[in-house]
């Protein structure tokens, strides 16, 4: 079943290791299954966000910009009094 994804999801292999974590807005098809699984064959290990990126450049969800903090932001200052 083809789509982006809805909420985050962990693949994982037989042996319950993680394969790879697709971030929220994936489009995820039996393409791109395979082709995890692939590098996940070849790596030996799990997936990092920097190999999803290398292999899926164009998928929006993957290259989301950070989060850039910027002056003093405290606890007290979201409390309500």
């Amino acid at each position: 079943m083809a789509g982006k994804l809805l909420e985050p999801k962990v693949i994982t292999d037989f042996n319950n290791k993680p394969v790879a974590m697709l971030p929220v807005g994936f489009y995820f098809d039996d393409e791109r299954w395979e082709t995890i699984w692939a590098e996940y064959d070849i790596k030996g290990e799990s997936l990092t966000m920097e190999d999803l990126i290398r292999l899926f450049p164009d998928d929006e969800s993957l290259n989301r910009q950070s989060v850039t903090r910027v002056g003093s932001q405290l606890g007290k200052d979201f409390r309500s009094e």
